[in-house]
């Protein structure tokens, strides 16, 4: 798979690691003088570590319940397996995933209607973006064109594909719950790191990761 692909891993952490850095020092600007940065990151803002705590352990019981709804559904043996650096990428992916959908990816200010209603929508794109019930597979020596689509319909892709539906709107609520003032991106990442963390750490204790 291409996540756990060495080469992409590394270059995508890499590349990553340099957009985290900077939104580091658009957050650092904020906490200095108590306002954003001109063109500041969206969510470059404090907020309190404790909050962050909770942000965390939200992401674990989310994945709990993941976890066991896959075992009364008897799919959990149905799982994909990966290779060690697709943590490089799931790590990776915790901070831009949430810089673009909780950062961006939202009507902000108009209101509350548009807000829910932006967050479930694009709640419903980011589940969808995820290959568990698509696949494109590019065969051996040819170009990104020659893919070849494939489509499933179980209860394993739909699962899935609803969990990643549920932690979207996690980590929307935890950006704009009134507790979190500034409307930092912090908590989401913090909180999507755990949940990507502990899928992996769940795959390792299930012999998945390859």
């Amino acid at each position: 798979m291409v996540q756990d692909d060495i080469l992409y891993a590394l270059v995508m952490f890499c590349v990553v690691a340099y957009i985290f850095y900077v939104w580091l020092n658009d957050l650092r600007f904020f906490i200095k003088n108590s306002k954003p940065r001109k063109g500041a990151f969206a969510g470059a803002t404090p907020v309190s570590l404790k909050y962050v705590i909770l942000s965390c352990l939200a992401a674990l019981a989310l994945l709990a319940t993941h976890i066991w709804g896959e075992e009364s559904l008897g799919i959990s043996g149905q799982q994909t397996r990966v290779g060690g650096f697709a943590l490089l990428s799931w790590t990776a992916a915790a901070f831009i995933e949430e810089l673009i959908f909780r950062g961006y990816f939202v009507i902000q200010n108009k209101g509350l209607l548009p807000l829910v209603l932006s967050a479930l929508g694009f709640s419903v794109v980011f589940a969808l973006a995820h290959p568990f019930i698509w696949d494109y597979s590019i065969p051996e020596g040819g170009g990104i064109f020659d893919g070849v689509w494939s489509f499933e319909l179980s209860a394993k892709t739909l699962f899935s594909t609803f969990s990643i539906f549920e932690c979207s709107l996690l980590f929307y609520l935890l950006r704009f719950l009134p507790q979190n003032r500034y409307r930092s991106l912090l908590p989401c990442f913090c909180a999507h790191l755990t949940y990507n963390w502990g899928v992996f750490a769940a795959k390792l204790a299930q012999g998945f990761i390859q």
